[in-house]
């Protein structure tokens, strides 16, 4: 496995964490700690 792979999939996870983090608090999600109850 190539190591300048390794960065690059690190970082793929990290975005698609982030969208999907971004997306369940869009939705107002019952995550503990989330801002988006108070947009409603």
């Amino acid at each position: 496995m190539p190591d300048d792979l390794i960065p690059f999939l690190g970082g793929v996870a990290l975005l698609i964490l982030y969208l999907v983090w971004s997306a369940a608090t869009e939705m107002g999600s019952r995550w503990p700690g989330s801002n988006a109850k108070t947009k409603d």
